[in-house]
């Protein structure tokens, strides 16, 4: 069998990618196709790809607005590793991961074909008691896995639960099962906070979304088929901090329900984060070095982040100041210097993107190495986004 991964290179959700292990896989906006794409340009029953024979073929369902295979318009045809396929305001890159079976596993075939026929040392008692001990562990290890495995309840609706929450959440990874979302609280003292979680299997971008007293955070980090190897640190604003309250931390899959992927969240915590007492001239100092930074911007490209880390350390010095002047031209700087940096960020994602479709993947690495460059922080997601492009193409 043969696993069909569309990428989504050009139109709504670009970047996303869906990888399917099935011999018909049936593409449409109604809920009763395996990939669902909700848009007015797509058929409730677009097209399907199918294994025949070992071979793919796509076939247009009757969409009435078609199909196009590497440009041209198709009703039937032979589906190939590379393709690109396009419906509706979808245009997707299509790769084929074919199933090899290994040496070791062809050469046991071999064996047992050429024993077809002949006496065989397995017909003899010893021999089938063992093969039926064998077949019990067999079973026993497949209901294990399927206990684990299984989509068991939805505990969404539960309640939240107060952190630090040790425990797997999410769904089929283990541990407690939430389809969609996830809710923790907690009571607050002080006037920081810090969220920490380690994220898994977070296959598509801003699957996961973060929400703090229900007001949007930040997007969980994508986190392929796999525990993230480090915590993700999330500062919570003081502007949402309900002092002396109960607050509510909401992780939340946009993508749960109707398709219940595999994702999760564990080692969930928030931390009081110190607050040093108000020093103005400290914070002004910090000011200084911001600005310096900021004007060698052009000089070295890690400055500018530099000039913005500046910044957060001086705005720590005022905080606990009654006085917010300091503050204020602390926090608009930041502002401006964080827009700057991220319009760089979205220009080079822009000619990634680009040179992506254009197949060029030299030019493509040397924009995600800019992004590491401008962006040195690897705690920083637009950070960990570029690496882990630049790793996939440099593996190609």
């Amino acid at each position: 069998m043969t696993t069909v991964q569309f990428t989504i290179v050009e139109g709504p959700d670009e970047g996303t990618r869906y990888d399917f292990h099935q011999k018909e896989i049936g593409v449409g906006s109604a809920f009763s196709n395996d990939l669902i794409l909700s848009h007015p340009g797509i058929a409730p029953h677009h097209f399907r790809i199918i294994e025949e024979k070992e071979e793919i073929y796509l076939e247009d369902l009757g969409s009435g607005s078609g199909i196009k295979l590497n440009g041209l318009f198709v009703s039937r045809g032979p589906l190939h590793n590379g393709d690109e396929l396009q419906a509706g305001p979808y245009v997707f890159h299509i790769s084929l991961l074919r199933d090899e079976i290994t040496d070791e596993l062809i050469q046991g075939l071999q064996v047992l074909e050429g024993s077809a026929g002949k006496p065989s040392i397995l017909r003899r008692p010893p021999v089938l008691a063992l093969l039926s001990l064998l077949l019990v562990v067999l079973i026993y290890s497949g209901v294990r896995f399927s206990m684990t495995e299984r989509e068991g309840d939805d505990l969404s609706q539960s309640g939240p639960l107060p952190l630090p929450v040790h425990d797997i959440v999410g769904h089929k990874v283990g541990g407690k099962n939430y389809v969609d979302k996830v809710e923790f609280t907690f009571f607050a003292q002080k006037p920081k906070y810090r969220l920490r979680y380690r994220p898994g299997f977070i296959r598509n971008p801003q699957e996961v979304g973060i929400y703090f007293n229900d007001e949007k955070l930040a997007d969980v980090p994508l986190v392929i088929d796999r525990w993230s190897d480090e915590l993700v640190s999330v500062d919570i604003p003081q502007a949402s901090l309900k002092m002396g309250e109960v607050n509510t931390v909401r992780f939340d899959n946009r993508r749960n329900p109707p398709d219940k992927s595999r994702w999760g969240l564990r080692e969930i915590s928030v931390h009081e984060v110190p607050i040093p007492k108000c020093d103005v001239e400290v914070a002004q100092k910090y000011l200084r070095l911001a600005n310096e930074k900021y004007e060698e911007r052009r000089i070295n490209d890690p400055n500018l982040h530099a000039a913005i880390q500046y910044l957060k350390e001086g705005l720590e010095y005022v905080i606990a100041c009654e006085d917010a002047e300091v503050r204020d031209v602390i926090l608009e700087t930041m502002n401006r210097y964080e827009a700057e940096l991220h319009g760089q960020y979205e220009d080079y994602l822009f000619n990634t993107k680009k040179f992506l479709k254009l197949r060029d993947l030299n030019a493509a690495k040397i924009e995600l190495r800019n992004i590491l460059s401008h962006v040195p922080d690897e705690s920083d997601r637009r950070h960990r986004a570029a690496r882990d492009l630049l790793e996939k193409i440099e593996k190609r």
